[in-house]
């Protein structure tokens, strides 16, 4: 895990992200659960209607497809929530609709797209991923990228995120997106399995 924390940090100096050796490292393979392919694919078929909350639609249009597809099981305990109000407030729009981050993140740990932190979510996204149409197939067929992959990718969004997060709080400019970070980051850490219950994955930095 030092070695891994190494090859990240130098990495991000090289792209002129300077973040402090004193970081600790990241959660290791014992001390975590990976969630499975399936997983994976029912929480990103899940996502794609619960993130129309964010846009306007209304939850119990969204659960009517929700519940028709099966996927209930894969929204968390605030979406079903949510998706149960007659209006939500503007900032759980804003949080709703901020979890597409979290879509591409999840697309790409079943190999549907590649990873750019430093743009948002493919144009193209949506229509990688079922809706309204039976997503039996997709869950099922679905593969999960070598989980060696997946860790590294939730070292780098551990230490991206701890650098958006300090520039904010000492007012500098940044090249990245905290907000698209964090969301990328819960998403990755999920699936890492450092947390199984979606709503409660830590972003602590």
């Amino acid at each position: 895990m030092e070695e891994l924390k190494t090859r990240t940090t130098d990495y991000l100096s090289s792209v002129g992200i300077e973040v402090p050796s004193h970081l600790p490292t990241i959660e290791e393979m014992d001390e975590v659960t990976p969630r499975s392919a399936q997983d994976v694919a029912g929480r990103l078929s899940a996502l794609a209607y619960v993130i129309g909350l964010g846009f306007g639609a209304k939850g119990s249009d969204l659960s009517e497809q929700l519940q028709k597809y099966d996927l209930l099981p894969f929204v968390s305990e605030r979406e079903k929530a949510l998706l149960s109000e007659e209006v939500i407030d503007d900032q759980d729009k804003v949080d709703m609709s901020w979890q597409t981050e979290c879509a591409q993140s999840l697309a790409w740990c079943i190999g549907l797209v590649e990873l750019d932190h430093f743009q948002h979510c493919d144009d193209d996204l949506a229509q990688k991923i079922p809706f309204k149409t039976d997503p039996s197939d997709f869950i099922r067929s679905a593969k999960l990228r070598p989980i060696a992959e997946i860790q590294e990718q939730a070292d780098l969004l551990y230490r991206m995120h701890w650098y958006a997060r300090n520039c904010r709080l000492a007012g500098r400019d940044c090249d990245l997106s905290e907000s698209l970070i964090s969301e990328r980051r819960k998403a990755i850490d999920w699936v890492y399995g450092v947390e199984e219950d979606w709503d409660e994955v830590p972003m602590d930095t």
